[in-house]
């Protein structure tokens, strides 16, 4: 039988070889820079060893043999918060936990950018897939802001608060991001925002279409998600989407198809697309003009 490996695995065979046989000669006392050689190679190893397991999951999701459902991953995703939120942050982000629940945290400028209003105007902002807690600042220092959580796990997260005990800044209401209008009037927020939630969503293109159906014209629909997610956590639970930049283009896929953001809305929206890096992993950011 003659084995076939795709490119990236063809490219990781040799460097596996060399980290085996230096392996083998550090053991040898008639090598002694082995072991500090070893020492050196091990975020190497590491590295290759996510490379194999990410070129696994790509092979198998294609294949069809690598799947998940959404309502599955829900049980999971209500654990993990509970236990990133009942001691404080402690056991997660202490930095992150103090930031959701600050109510002197200011609206991040990046996103004031994005909203033109005027000193005293009210601006509304619609936060999807907010989780327990949203990640936005709560004031805006001469405007009127107010902002709506959206979540579909709104009831869980609400009874599992109460447990913790943990009152939310912004209690969080109903809502899938795939239907928004069910709840809101079209052209009705000053921005719609999601951060690292519509890659946890079962349909993220329909997200996208409702979130600009409800911003008003010429408003700003921002998405910031980690990259290629679904793929880092082998089509798990949630994960079951990658979002990428590609040549500035906004591409989602699901492991099997691609789709061009930019080309799909290019009629109701302009997409401009960017790169960053945060706790250490590379980030997407999306911003959609709507038209």
């Amino acid at each position: 039988m003659v084995l076939r490996f795709s490119q990236p695995l063809r490219k990781l065979l040799p460097l596996l070889n060399c980290r085996e046989s230096l392996r083998k000669e550090s053991r040898n006392r008639n090598f002694p820079g082995g072991l500090f050689l070893m020492k050196s190679l091990r975020p190497f190893a590491r590295k290759c060893r996510r490379l194999l397991r990410e070129t696994r999951a790509r092979m198998l999701r294609r294949l069809g043999l690598l799947g998940g459902d959404w309502t599955t991953g829900l049980p999971a995703e209500l654990q993990f918060w509970e236990k990133a939120l009942k001691d404080g942050g402690r056991s997660w982000n202490e930095s992150e936990y103090r930031k959701r629940t600050d109510p002197k945290l200011e609206l991040q400028e990046e996103l004031k950018q994005l909203i033109p209003s005027a000193p005293g105007a009210l601006v509304r902002i619609l936060d999807v897939g907010a989780g327990p807690l949203t990640t936005l600042g709560k004031h805006w220092p001469g405007r009127n802001l107010e902002i709506v959580a959206v979540d579909p796990l709104a009831e869980q997260y609400a009874a599992m608060l109460a447990r913790i005990p943990v009152r939310p800044l912004v209690p969080v209401v109903f809502a899938h991001a795939e239907k928004l209008l069910d709840h809101f009037p079209a052209n009705s927020f000053d921005l719609a925002h999601a951060s690292n939630s519509l890659d946890h969503s079962y349909d993220p293109l329909a997200a996208i279409s409702q979130m600009l159906a409800v911003v008003k014209p010429c408003c700003y629909v921002y998405l910031w998600h980690f990259s290629n997610e679904g793929t880092h956590e082998s089509f798990s639970g949630l994960h079951q989407w990658n979002f990428d930049s590609v040549k500035n283009d906004f591409v989602i896929s699901d492991g099997k198809a691609r789709h061009s953001v930019t080309a799909q809305f290019k009629l109701t929206a302009k997409v401009t697309c960017e790169t960053m890096e945060a706790f250490g992993k590379p980030v997407v950011i999306a911003k959609l003009k709507k038209i």
